[in-house]
């Protein structure tokens, strides 16, 4: 049990530390950003944060809610 145990730990703290490798090598290294919204790729396919494309779905509808009120 305790083998399994240190096994997994090894295991995630390989993990983080291969995730940290290019902030702590790369000059002035970042994660890249993981929001939709930022991302060129999905802006090119017209595809935005859940936020914003609900919003304008709800545009115009009469039903809708008003989340700025709440």
């Amino acid at each position: 049990m305790i083998k399994a145990i240190i096994i997994s730990a090894a295991l995630i703290g390989l993990g983080i530390l291969g995730m940290c490798v290019r902030i702590v090598f790369k000059k002035n290294g970042t994660f890249h950003s993981q929001d939709v919204g930022q991302s060129k790729a999905m802006r090119e396919r017209g595809v935005g944060c859940t936020r914003s494309q609900d919003r304008q779905a709800q545009r115009g509808n009469p039903l809708r809610l008003n989340v700025d009120e709440l």
